[in-house]
């Protein structure tokens, strides 16, 4: 068992409590947090010292993690142009060092787990043996209809394969990739799977002004862009048609910026949850997903860097960073708090893990640093955002990492 003590402990827990001085006792699971738990000698972290919930990056591409200034930014369409002609120059770039790369930046910036998106497969001797929890999420992708027996066999080979890792730190999950890209009949059949076997799904959802004008009127930079590269293509599905098809299943929908209100309570009406990556959304002049709305609607959201594709950095301080300068119709301290809860308890919600707050029982999934100074426990949440980068110590299950 291990005894840490510090000045500031953020459960995460439903209150919200944030204990002043307090310790945690834990060895794979959390034991207690409190005072005076044990008798074994407790370690005192020091001053302006932190405790709290190890952080969850939902939503990762790492498969793009060699990119730099490969991409085009700026427009949705340009930027979805560039990534077709790069993909596979990235891909082949992004071996065993890149993943490790990839993995300590997330480990530096105190995430013990990660939600990956899988386009191909080719990730998964690098991820097999990843220091991190990994929910491995294969994705299906493909509009065309004459194609759609050889991508799903595709997908179930990749599936079988990753679900021979299947342990406490590495999950399986599914991703239908978009409304857009895949066909109505591979998302039945690939969510048939999903719901028999209880899985985790991820998907993309409204992140541009385009995705909707293509879905609802064949129209808009989509048909521009099909055109150039597929021969009579028309969209397959409209946006509450897509939404419907997720009925009784545990989905998190990626992005949602262009979401209105009919498909916001679509997706409350389902238990889902959205996912929001700021930087992302910025880079590619989408616009912002309305945090209010989602208030409004009573959906939780996790907050994800997304992947290197569409951003600069996997470190998810920096992430929840510019979300809270991005946001200035919301109160910056109430705005924190979310922010917080939105990589911590939130993600572990939409992951199906059993982390994200500091509860008995839950996984002693931890994290400690310092803050420059002491401060105000109304004020801890905003200034942690601010003034942290990277942790002191990452514990997974207990052990140091």
């Amino acid at each position: 068992m291990i005894r840490l003590k510090a000045n500031y402990i953020l459960t995460m827990n439903e209150n919200y409590d944030i204990l002043e001085n307090a310790e945690i006792l834990f060895d794979e699971k959390i034991i207690d947090i409190g005072y005076n738990l044990s008798d074994i000698p407790a370690i005192d972290l020091g001053k302006n010292s932190v405790i709290m919930p190890a952080l969850i990056n939902s939503h990762t591409h790492l498969e793009f993690s060699s990119n730099s200034t490969n991409l085009e930014y700026g427009n949705f369409i340009k930027w979805l142009n560039s990534v077709i002609e790069h993909r596979e120059e990235l891909f082949a770039e992004c071996k065993s060092e890149c993943y490790k790369n990839a993995i300590n930046e997330m480990k530096k910036s105190g995430v013990c787990a990660f939600g990956e998106i899988s386009s191909t497969g080719n990730d998964l001797k690098y991820l097999k043996h990843s220091p991190l929890k990994v929910v491995y999420f294969n994705e299906i992708i493909g509009s065309n209809p004459a194609a759609v027996d050889v991508l799903y066999h595709d997908f179930l080979s990749r599936l079988e394969e990753s679900k021979k890792l299947e342990n406490e730190k590495f999950k399986v999950g599914i991703s239908i990739h978009s409304p857009y890209s895949v066909h109505p009949i591979l998302i039945k059949k690939v969510l048939e799977i999903a719901k028999k076997e209880d899985m985790p799904i991820q998907a993309h959802f409204m992140e541009s002004s385009a995705e909707r004008k293509w879905l609802e009127k064949g129209e808009g930079e989509f048909k521009i862009f099909f055109e150039s590269h597929f021969k009579n293509a028309k969209p397959h599905i409209t946006p509450v048609e897509f939404l419907e098809l997720f009925e009784g299943t545990h989905t998190n929908f990626i992005h949602c910026v262009h979401a209105n209100e009919e498909e916001l309570q679509k997706i409350k009406k389902l238990n889902g949850f959205v996912t929001h990556c700021p930087i992302s959304n910025r880079l590619l002049n989408v616009g912002l997903l309305n945090l209010e709305k989602l208030k409004n609607c009573s959906i939780e959201y996790s907050t994800a860097t997304d992947g290197k594709s569409s951003n600069y950095s996997l470190n998810l301080f920096k992430e929840i960073r510019a979300a809270l300068l991005m946001h200035i119709d919301l109160h910056p301290k109430y705005l924190a708090k979310d922010l917080l809860k939105s990589v911590t308890i939130n993600a572990a919600k939409a992951l199906k893990l059993n982390n994200g707050s500091l509860e008995k029982g839950k996984d002693a999934d931890i994290i400690t640093f310092k803050i420059p100074n002491k401060t105000s426990i109304e004020d801890l949440p905003i200034q942690i955002i601010l003034h942290t980068n990277e942790v002191d110590q990452l514990f997974i299950n207990g052990k140091e990492i």
